[in-house]
């Protein structure tokens, strides 16, 4: 029996760092900014650490990556809840700019 091959089915390979972020969720306004740490990071997205809750499918702007004073607008391309296992983590995809 032959091995099979994996095939990564990312968009861009993923660089493991941990950093410091903060953001906002849009349908809060962008009122209320949130801590968070990055687990990885790619050309088009984040995984993010937070305590925060998120669902798939919400805006956010990554508002500061490590001492950065960066806006970056992104989508929220899945999450899971920190009262399960997976301890709050989601996977922000970065977008051109903010839906309107």
């Amino acid at each position: 029996m032959e091995p099979t091959e994996f095939t990564d089915p990312r968009r861009a390979p993923r660089e493991h760092v941990e950093i410091p972020i903060r953001y906002a969720i849009a349908s809060e306004n962008y009122g209320v900014e949130y801590e968070a740490t990055t687990m990885d990071r790619s050309l088009t997205g984040f995984r993010i650490r937070t305590p925060a809750p998120l669902s798939s499918g919400e805006t956010v702007v990554v508002l500061s990556l490590g001492n950065s004073k960066s806006a970056i607008p992104a989508r929220v391309a899945w999450a899971h809840d920190a009262e399960l296992n997976f301890g709050g983590a989601a996977g922000l995809e970065i977008l051109k700019s903010l839906p309107v």
